[in-house]
């Protein structure tokens, strides 16, 4: 086999796996690089701005609490 047919071969092999654990995967939403980002993503999403807000609330809240408690 020739140079030039073995370098054709390798891309397109690396092409191939490429798409199939990679672009594939991300297509379909199930991307194994962020899982947790997507998670959060989704649950923000569901959760609404309401919810999102009464969460950083309590967020805030909790945090302002510690600070204060701390000497």
């Amino acid at each position: 086999m020739s140079e030039v047919g073995l370098a054709a071969l390798v891309l397109l092999a690396s092409l191939a796996l490429t798409y199939f654990f990679c672009i594939r995967p991300m297509a379909k939403g199930r991307c194994a690089m962020a899982p947790k980002v997507q998670a959060e993503e989704q649950a923000r999403q569901s959760m609404g701005s309401e919810g999102e807000i009464a969460r950083l609330r309590a967020e805030v809240a909790a945090l302002r609490g510690e600070t204060l408690a701390r000497p």
